[in-house]
């Protein structure tokens, strides 16, 4: 099996300033970053105004900016969301960063609860999105995640938009949440996967709950040779990001020290799957 490209995000190491973030990186040898943006929308405290700052630092490490990781989320038809996007649009093609990722569709939290989605209305927000995007050389990538966690839905949500600026980041453990196989979630997405999260965990206890129990990598279920070798199969070229949960997982706590560990952890994890 081919040695994958690796990407983390920086909710790894969620706090750490720019050259700390950096840092981890080279000692990880990962030279791609997904950069989850602050609350205010910035990289580590730095906005649009310092751009080049943050460009530098990056080429100085030897290091890559794959996507903005922005909490824009559009369940309906929302112009303060696209606004949003829109900003953040505007930092990625500063920064030569390539996408943004975006959540689409209302948050669900049991099976038994499952909200009607505005297809139409997510639809119409997103075609504007892309447009704008697409005139700043940026892409837009819809996470399977909340209530369109499969490949079917959120690929549906795409035929709906008709613009070949948006694609797919599969999120695995989610697609696998909502009973999907990933033999299923690879072969839907086709051509339109773009970026992949990976992360491990293991089904609770009830049910009903959509969300699994995030685990130290290599002790959930997350079948991460199987889905290596189909993407083998299908010629994927991207990366395969760490999506290490940290701020809002608790249970992710005592796995490991700090985030030179955690990517060490990765790394290990990635090479017993290609080597299987």
């Amino acid at each position: 099996m081919k040695r994958y490209k690796r990407a983390f995000s920086t909710l790894t190491c969620m706090g750490a300033d720019l050259d700390e973030t950096l840092m981890y990186a080279q000692k990880a040898n990962i030279r791609a970053l997904e950069i989850r943006l602050e609350k205010d929308d910035t990289v580590c405290g730095y906005g649009i105004d310092r751009a080049e700052e943050v460009k530098t630092k990056f080429a100085a490490a030897g290091c890559v900016i794959v996507d903005l990781a922005t909490s824009v989320g559009v369940a309906d038809k929302n112009d303060k969301a696209l606004e949003r996007a829109e900003r953040c649009i505007d930092l990625a093609a500063a920064l030569g960063a390539k996408a943004i990722r975006i959540f689409a569709g209302g948050s669900i939290k049991t099976f038994d609860e499952v909200p009607v989605q505005n297809f139409d209305g997510i639809a119409v927000t997103l075609r504007e999105m892309c447009a704008y995007a697409k005139a700043k050389n940026v892409e837009v990538w819809a996470e399977t995640h909340n209530a369109l966690s499969t490949a079917k839905s959120i690929c549906r949500l795409c035929d709906l938009v008709g613009d070949d600026n948006l694609k797919v980041l599969w999120d695995v453990v989610h697609s696998i949440e909502f009973h999907e196989p990933v033999e299923e979630s690879v072969k839907i997405i086709g051509d339109r996967l773009s970026h992949i999260h990976i992360k491990d965990a293991v089904r609770q206890e009830d049910k009903t709950l959509t969300q699994y129990r995030h685990t130290a990598l290599g002790e959930g279920d997350m079948p991460l040779g199987k889905v290596l070798s189909l993407l083998d199969a299908a010629d994927y070229d991207g990366y395969i990001s760490l999506e290490w949960e940290l701020p809002w997982r608790p249970e992710l706590a005592g796995c490991y020290p700090d985030a030179d560990a955690t990517l060490a952890a990765f790394n290990r994890w990635m090479d017993e799957a290609e080597q299987a």
